[in-house]
């Protein structure tokens, strides 16, 4: 007999085995999320109106974003250890985890799994933004929405309190602070990663050794608490093998992003977000089933390239993101609308890197190393370096930088990284306030009017440059 699910899970790649096998667990958790037959046909309707159904990779992706939420939500039930990690995050720690102990622990970034979840294919996400607000995040304080969503999980039942959190500090001062919170409420046991994101302008990509010895002695101390809390060793061979299933997922992201630069551009960015966030997200089932889901998609899309099938005309204004709205992804449709073409999220693009050979002897040294070479978690200027680089890479014609506004990182980088890039590229670039995880101020509608006449301005220097 079918089920009230059945068609959505059907529009969202399932199979009827699939379904078969997955059911009883998918009702419990819809029960707990309060998601009935309505909400199945509202979401149908919002899947079929905003992501590339025609592609058997994009509704392969929902599923797993499907699969994702139900772990999520019968972990604890299901008698797993519960970590948490917060976005963005350094690579390594939560897949290092789940690692060490597959079958015992389930390790997410739980607010980023809501959002493509909740958001993207239910459009029901308010009532748990709504939930954070009351208890503990108020609304109107420039506090990070994505915590909020984290907070509103908790106190509405939907996701388990935690008995480990992971949050680096010195990036997301609003997750340590949030963590405060939520330790006063439920206890749960957080491990704060510190460092410094100071340096000199112009300075990255050197970096003074000892914020290498700082930053890799807060990620051993990582290592000892988890050892401690959960009593799993996070030995070099967990860690090697840990990587290498980020590895597997990146790869083929990476193919996916490559297929994207092709003109015109074959597929919705808000597909390549759904495929490139899966790693960001999720240490579950986005790592055993990514790689070759994903795999599925870039088989269509190059197909697409061969067939010269694009979502835009040839020879639109090619720009760059930091990211899609998590929640939203008629965000990322209406800038397509306009004209743009977006081949490329910053986030998903492949760095230049220099050769390291690290003389650092420690795991946490090691990774610290590494992120202080890819820019981010280096200083402004290694954000705004690696910015111009990817600008330069691709080709872009502009570049949108969406800083989200409650986020201290990004708020403060608002225009010195539009003026960096521009005198540095000559591109132009677009400062744009957004907020990724909450569209109930920052909608496509709200953003619209000053998309569209960056969009204006860039189709009028395309073509006085091919005249």
């Amino acid at each position: 007999m079918a089920k009230y699910y059945d068609e959505l899970l059907k529009l969202c790649g399932f199979t009827d085995r699939d379904i078969t096998q997955e059911g009883l667990r998918i009702e419990k958790a819809f029960q707990k999320l309060e998601l009935g037959p309505e909400d199945m046909m509202n979401a149908e309707a919002w899947v079929r109106q905003h992501h590339d159904i025609e592609l058997l990779g994009v509704r392969r992706i929902l599923g797993l974003w499907i699969k994702e939420l139900v772990d999520l939500v019968l972990c604890r039930d299901e008698g797993k250890k519960v970590v948490y990690y917060g976005f963005p995050t350094i690579a390594g720690p939560g897949m290092a985890i789940k690692v060490a102990a597959p079958e015992h622990v389930y390790c997410s970034c739980p607010d980023a799994v809501l959002c493509h979840s909740l958001g993207q294919i239910f459009n029901k996400l308010d009532p748990v933004l709504e939930a954070g607000e009351q208890n503990g995040l108020p609304p109107g304080h420039g506090l990070c929405t994505l915590q909020t969503i984290r907070v509103g999980g908790m106190a509405k039942g939907i996701i388990p309190v935690p008995d480990m959190v992971i949050m680096s500090s010195y990036y997301c001062d609003m997750g340590s602070k949030t963590d405060e919170l939520l330790r006063e409420r439920y206890g749960q046991p957080a491990i704060v990663v510190d460092g410094s994101m100071d340096s000199r302008w112009g300075e990255f990509p050197d970096y003074r050794p000892e914020r290498v010895k700082f930053l890799g002695a807060e990620l051993n101390k990582f290592i000892d608490k988890t050892r401690e809390i959960l009593g799993l060793d996070l030995t070099p061979d967990i860690w090697e093998k840990a990587m290498a299933f980020n590895k597997a997922v990146r790869v083929r992201v990476r193919e996916l992003t490559d297929l994207m630069k092709a003109d015109p551009q074959p597929v919705s960015i808000a597909a390549s977000e759904l495929a490139t966030l899966l790693i960001t997200a999720s240490t579950g089932r986005s790592v055993t089933e990514g790689p070759e889901v994903i795999a599925t998609l870039s088989k269509e899309v190059r197909e697409r390239v061969r067939a010269g099938i694009g979502v835009l005309a040839k020879g639109s204004p090619r720009v760059m993101t930091f990211l899609t709205s998590f929640t939203d992804p008629s965000i990322a449709r209406m800038i397509e609308n306009a004209g743009l073409a977006m081949p490329v999220m910053f986030n998903s693009a492949t760095l230049r890197m220099r050769p390291l050979e690290s003389t650092y002897t420690t795991i946490g040294e090691k990774r610290a190393e590494v992120q202080l070479e890819v820019g981010m978690f280096h200083s402004s200027y290694g954000l705004a370096k690696r910015w111009a680089e990817v600008v330069e890479d691709f080709k872009l014609d502009g570049s949108i930088w969406g800083y989200q506004f409650n986020c201290r990182p990004s708020a403060e980088t608002s225009h010195l990284i539009p003026k960096f890039v521009t005198e540095t590229t000559g591109v132009p670039c677009l400062s744009l306030e957004v907020d990724y995880y909450d569209n109930r101020i920052y909608s496509a509608e709200a953003l619209k009017t000053r998309v569209e006449t960056f969009a204006e301005m860039l189709k009028s220097r395309k073509a006085e440059g091919a005249a």
